[in-house]
């Protein structure tokens, strides 16, 4: 909805709305967009600004008078106890990703358990921290940031990738409409693919899409595979299934730079 608004046409009502606006918040948020929403709105705060989930509420937050940092969710809030631990729970530095781990200061501001579900509670409140599934990381000035979820975090030829991070910046082309990045298994290993839908009166070709990604993105992190559909699959709630197009792989329609022979240079 973010993206749709601010690229929308011109119109009488939009221009009346300039200055109207405050602050706009949302997630993902690329900086083009937030861009458009000061220009076109006049908006002051424009922003990913908190990161929560449904057992622990909101655990960060906008610190009054203090700027936050681009892509930050801000700090952690009072309330909680906050880490970013690696597949062995242990704690990892500042500027480093790891799955985030939660735990209440206070009672009753987390939530005690799954109700009638004791494994699945178990699960999730390993070794007395909440585990959110999440890859997060935080900078040497306590701001956090998200990183992705982590049965969608990728890892290619020994790096690793965001999803979040790629389909974020996918969103910042006017020409897209909605993107999945996932991993697709080819030959040996498993590689990127992005699973875009255009606008109805777009025109770019996935070699094209390709250059452009690979001007705005690490270049192990530019997707092999571009495939354009008329829509992503969802679940009843709107949710992508991004298992099902795991599943489906490499299909017919699939562009494949590498077969093209396109070559992205290392920057």
């Amino acid at each position: 909805m973010l993206g749709f608004i601010a690229n929308a046409p011109d119109c009488e009502a939009a221009k009346r709305c300039y200055g109207q606006i405050r602050a706009v918040r949302g997630s993902p948020f690329p900086p083009e967009i937030q861009d458009l929403w000061r220009k076109r709105f006049g908006v002051i705060y424009a922003g990913s600004n908190t990161y929560g989930l449904t057992e622990a509420a909101r655990v960060t937050t906008l610190v009054d008078g203090e700027p936050c940092p681009p892509g930050s969710s801000g700090k952690v809030n009072e309330d909680f106890d906050v880490r970013i631990v690696d597949e062995e729970d242990n704690e990892v530095p500042p500027g480093t990703s790891g799955e985030i781990v939660v735990r209440p200061r206070h009672p009753g501001v987390m939530f005690d358990g799954y109700w009638n579900r004791p494994e699945e509670t178990l699960a999730i409140l390993k070794n007395l921290w909440l585990h959110t599934g999440d890859i997060g990381r935080f900078d040497e000035k306590g701001f956090f940031y998200f990183v992705d979820r982590k049965k969608d975090y990728l890892r290619r030829r020994g790096e690793n990738i965001s999803s979040y991070e790629l389909e974020s910046t996918f969103k910042g082309h006017p020409q897209i409409k909605d993107v999945a990045v996932h991993a697709v298994f080819a030959e040996t290993e498993d590689e990127v693919k992005a699973t875009i839908v255009l606008n109805d009166d777009a025109a770019i070709s996935a070699e094209d899409l390709c250059n452009w990604c690979a001007e705005r993105v690490p270049y192990f992190a530019v997707p092999r595979f571009f495939e354009f559909r008329t829509d992503l699959p969802r679940s009843p709630v709107g949710r992508i299934l991004k298992y099902q197009l795991r599943e489906e792989g490499k299909t017919p329609q699939t562009w494949d730079r590498e077969a093209a022979g396109f070559s992205i240079k290392k920057r």
